[in-house]
């Protein structure tokens, strides 16, 4: 695994092919129980590249289109309708979505024409004025995605690689459909992959990752990140996760603001401001797993329903530790519910294991939830939220040098909280 280069105070950089897989990986999540959507279209459509002898770089270019193709998706119940049936309804919604956010990302950009048709059925798909290229993409996308529902559809409960003796039905599925919903020339492509039981075995996540950490022919791909690029790439990710629920419009970017202005103010070092920020960016990554009925419930949660809520750090840390493997983006992330006392979680750490950004992180992701409206209450004035958190001062849960810190400016960061977020300050993008 390549790892994050750090060199000098505002030389940091990321592998690209990892922060991509990192997207789907989160995008995944919103499956909950059906996982690994985008991972296995890409996978279909890279095969189908091969076998349609597409110029290595296109290959290359089409994996990445799959793995992102949901990008538009972030409620559970999104999901579930796009594999509901084969030609669900609203599927524009969040194709238009998932358009918006690449355009926003200079650094995916490239993609979203792509993603906007990547439902758009093949008898109209080809009379649109798009180029060749993203014409070819867009269409092996769809029928990948659909092939995937079919998958679904045919799996048992017990075994998915019984899939393996749907393989008729799922070809008529295919062949049904050739000039309407799908490009012929893909569907006999595919229906000749359809026939190889090593084409579903090798549909496994592991495998489907290791499949770019080979890929030299796309020269954008080999560029390390930039700060710069690595905030754009985590907004895009912070947007995803807080589309999850109404009541974390905008909750990552928020702590993210809260974090590196606390950390500013706390004389830690600019670089280390700005990796914090990107932390809170993704501190709530693994909340795309986190069931929509329980991120909207208005009442108390349940025990059981809390062992939800409390995995999502973990999940979370899963996410990160990839693309930042040697780095305290993703620690500081996974930290945001621990406590000084030791009953945090998800591992009970103590004030001896958190380190200041970890301190600043938890108190940030505290006073921005409380400035939101939530499912079981309203927004909080900002001196309701100190009464809330001056107590847990008082019981070392949070650090008192950073809550004197936000206390003595709360007009300013009570107002950061709850302002509508229109730019990129020229600190984050500098």
């Amino acid at each position: 695994m390549e790892k994050i280069k750090t060199v000098g105070a505002e030389s940091f950089s990321v592998d690209l092919k990892h922060a991509l897989v990192w997207v789907a990986r989160a995008l995944d999540y919103v499956g909950v129980d059906d996982i690994h959507h985008n991972h296995r279209v890409a996978y279909i459509a890279h095969e189908c590249a091969k076998r349609l002898n597409w110029p290595i770089k296109k290959q290359e270019f089409t994996f990445f289109a799959g793995l992102i193709h949901d990008c538009g998706v972030s409620q559970t119940n999104e999901h579930q309708e796009l594999i509901r049936e084969l030609t669900p309804a609203h599927v524009q919604t969040h194709c238009s979505v998932g358009f918006n956010a690449l355009n926003k990302c200079s650094l995916l950009a490239k993609f979203s024409t792509i993603i906007l048709h990547h439902h758009t059925h093949w008898e109209l798909l080809k009379e649109i004025d798009l180029s060749p290229y993203e014409k070819d993409i867009a269409a092996l996308i769809f029928i990948s995605d659909r092939l995937d529902f079919l998958r679904a559809k045919h799996i048992s409960s017990n075994s998915a690689d019984l899939v393996t003796l749907r393989k008729k039905e799922i070809s008529d599925e295919l062949n049904k459909r050739s000039g309407t919903l799908f490009r012929p020339e893909y569907v006999e492509v595919l229906c000749e992959l359809v026939t190889k039981d090593g084409f579903w075995f090798a549909m496994e996540p592991e495998n489907i990752e290791s499949i770019p950490l080979h890929f030299t022919h796309l020269e954008w791909l080999h560029k390390d990140l930039s700060m710069h690029d690595l905030i754009q790439l985590g907004r895009f990710i912070a947007g995803i996760v807080d589309a999850k629920s109404p009541f974390t419009y905008q909750h990552s970017i928020k702590v993210a603001e809260l974090c590196l202005h606390l950390a500013l103010a706390m004389h830690l070092p600019r670089h280390t401001a700005r990796m914090l920020y990107v932390s809170g960016l993704v501190h709530d990554i693994g909340k795309l797993r986190t069931p929509d009925e329980i991120l909207h419930k208005p009442g108390q949660l349940t025990a059981e329903e809390y062992i939800h809520i409390k995995r999502h750090t973990i999940d979370t840390e899963i996410a990160l530790q990839m693309v930042f493997p040697n780095s305290k983006i993703g620690e500081w992330a996974s930290n945001h519910h621990e406590k000084l006392n030791g009953t945090g979680y998800p591992y009970n750490k103590s004030a001896k294991d958190l380190d200041l950004p970890s301190r600043i992180i938890a108190v940030a992701d505290i006073f921005q939830a409380l400035s939101q409206d939530r499912p079981y209450r309203d927004r909080l004035t900002a001196n309701e939220i100190i009464d809330i958190m001056q107590p847990m001062v008082t019981d070392k849960l949070i650090d008192d040098e950073v809550f004197q810190y936000l206390n003595n400016n709360l007009d300013d960061f009570y107002l950061m909280s709850i302002s509508p977020d229109e730019n990129i300050h020229p600190l984050y993008a500098a």
